[in-house]
């Protein structure tokens, strides 16, 4: 991980992919404030009564637990998760993305690597609603299914397959975008619980970090890596 040479790119890729997840929620809750909501449906809806019930018996209101889970979401969460990334991390900005950047240069290589990473999710977006259907509470469904969410999810891919890979290009290390996988992987769906469940096509707009909504600051933060100016390693 080379962290004390990389502690700039360490921090991006631990505290970022939470602080644009936040910074897309309140746009969302700002377009659509009456999704917003403490009900705990959300729990109720992908793992039952029960679930709600044991908060409220060890004390805890809905608003308390919510907090409570944003400790291993901004600390331990993204170390986890990074061991289940690292594979993927291997596989795409470690052998594919140096691949593609080398044949069609660099802005058409991370361009194809996105709708590529994308494209390897779309059998879950099909069979079982991932991301926006009924896996998030969202039984309604929504406009275009699974196309539009295909659509959607690969523009997400888009986005931060510019940062991890500008991650790997920085620090050298393919720790630091595996980090940052975990990080938005512990980040993605905090926003759904205090949001209304079954929104139908609005899920596809947010609040989670991969709606079109939610997403744009996301999309702000990979245009300034993309045509920023780089550092030479």
């Amino acid at each position: 991980p080379q962290i004390r040479k990389n502690i700039k790119c360490f921090l991006i890729a631990w505290l970022i992919p939470a602080a644009l997840s936040a910074v897309g929620a309140v746009l969302y809750f700002l377009i659509f404030p009456n999704h917003f909501d403490l009900s705990g449906d959300y729990v109720v809806a992908l793992a039952g009564k029960d679930a709600l019930a044991q908060m409220e018996a060890q004390g805890l209101t809905y608003s308390a637990a919510i907090l409570l889970t944003l400790i291993p979401a901004l600390t331990y969460a993204p170390l986890i998760n990074t061991v289940t990334a690292l594979g993927e991390e291997i596989g795409w900005r470690g052998f594919l993305y140096p691949q593609l950047k080398t044949r069609f240069g660099r802005t058409k290589g991370l361009l194809l690597g996105g709708v590529i990473w994308g494209a390897w999710h779309w059998p879950l977006i099909a069979m079982i609603g991932y991301e926006y259907g009924a896996s998030v509470a969202n039984e309604v469904g929504y406009w275009g299914f699974p196309v539009s969410g295909m659509l959607v999810f690969t523009l997400f891919a888009l986005v931060w397959g510019v940062v991890c890979d500008w991650l790997y290009e920085r620090s050298g290390s393919i720790w630091l975008p595996s980090l940052c996988h975990g990080a938005v992987n512990a980040a993605l769906t905090l926003p759904l619980a205090v949001c209304q469940i079954n929104t139908g096509t609005a899920r596809l707009l947010g609040p989670g970090m991969n709606g079109l909504v939610s997403m744009l600051p996301s999309v702000v933060f990979a245009l300034v890596l993309l045509f920023g100016k780089r550092r030479s390693r």
